[in-house]
C-alpha cells in the first residue's frame, strides 16, 4: 500500500499532467484557428480533454486485475 504523501503526490502529478495537455490543445487550436472559431471553443477543447486525460490516467492506475 502506497502512504497518503504518495498517493497525494500521484494525483497532483495527473492534475498537472491533465492541465499541461488541456493549456496544449487549447493553445494549438488558438494558434492553428485564430479568428476562425469563436473565443471560448479552444478552451472548451482544453477544458474536456484535460477532464479525458484525467480520468485515462485514474483508470490506467487502477491496473487491469480490476
Amino acid at each position: 500500500m502506497a502512504s497518503d504523501k504518495m498517493r497525494a503526490a500521484v494525483s497532483f502529478a495527473k492534475i498537472l499532467v491533465a492541465l499541461g495537455v488541456g493549456y496544449a490543445i487549447a493553445w494549438v487550436w488558438n494558434d492553428t484557428r485564430a479568428g476562425l472559431d469563436e473565443m471560448w471553443v479552444p478552451y472548451a477543447a482544453g477544458l474536456v480533454s484535460a477532464v479525458m486525460v484525467f480520468v485515462l490516467l485514474s483508470r490506467l492506475n487502477k491496473g487491469s486485475g480490476d
